[in-house]
């Protein structure tokens, strides 16, 4: 799942843009942005669970005291997936979706993971451009993955512990 999109035009200063673990309280901007990005957003109780650290891996970006997008990511043996990836549709087009993106494959490196996997809407054109800026490849389609409208899901993946 992803909603994110950049253009390096418009690029947010490295250090004006934060990325950080959510908190409690992240949980309610969290579900906005998710339901801002998505047809078939996640229940807002996923980002509760998600922000008290217990299910998933979940990061924030925080820019001028305000979350403007996230990464929800699960670890699998050596396998990591990027479950979930969005930035709020306002903050598109600054190098946030960059930003995180790069934040995913470094922590998930970290942990020793050796493969990244995720799904992407085929109709969703800037996050395959970003996902193939990162070195992800096309491996494989899931039929109908996605509702709201229904479509085949890409699944790409790329070697964890490549710079993108």
């Amino acid at each position: 799942m992803s909603a994110a999109g950049s253009s390096e035009s418009d690029a947010v200063p490295t250090d004006a843009l934060t990325i950080r673990a959510p908190g409690p309280d992240d949980a309610g901007r969290l579900f906005e942005i998710e339901r801002a990005c998505f047809p078939d957003p996640w229940p807002a109780h996923s980002f509760v669970e998600l922000c008290d650290g217990s299910r998933s891996d979940c990061w924030v970006a925080e820019l001028g005291g305000r979350v403007v997008g996230y990464w929800v990511g699960r670890r699998v043996q050596d396998e990591a997936d990027l479950a979930n990836f969005a930035v709020a549709p306002e903050s598109r087009g600054k190098g946030i979706g960059r930003a995180l993106l790069d934040d995913f494959i470094k922590t998930v490196g970290g942990y020793g993971r050796t493969v990244i996997y995720l799904e992407v809407r085929e109709s969703n054109v800037a996050a395959l451009a970003l996902y193939r800026a990162f070195g992800f490849e096309e491996v494989g389609r899931r039929k109908a993955y996605y509702t709201k409208p229904t479509e085949d899901a890409l699944v790409m993946a790329r070697p964890a512990g490549r710079k993108g």
